[in-house]
């Protein structure tokens, strides 16, 4: 499963505007997801009790739609359709880049 999205995924008539590399936070324990061996340090990075999942996010005509990459440990596909979004806001702070 590449991160790409295939015709097949796209609806009809959408169309991708532009794709970025990035990383979906989820909360582990929603998951089932066993803990790191070095969640401990995860604090100090703004993730404790969190895991970035890797992917990109593609903006089409429609929705944001984020595929996951195939080495995460949850794979998969989510989207929000563009007239549910009331605001997009940067929120980044240092390196760390977020919206």
């Amino acid at each position: 499963m590449g991160m790409s999205l295939d015709k097949g995924e796209l609806l009809p008539g959408e169309n991708v505007v532009l794709t970025k590399n990035v990383n979906a936070i989820i909360r582990i324990e929603e998951h089932g997801l066993s803990r790191f061996a070095f969640d401990h340090v995860m604090k100090a990075t703004g993730l404790r009790g969190a895991e970035a999942i890797g992917g990109q996010l593609h903006l089409t005509n429609y929705r944001l739609v984020f595929k996951s990459s195939a080495v995460n440990r949850v794979k998969g596909v989510f989207s929000i359709f563009l007239p549910t979004l009331r605001e997009v806001r940067n929120t980044s702070s240092g390196v760390k880049r977020q919206i």
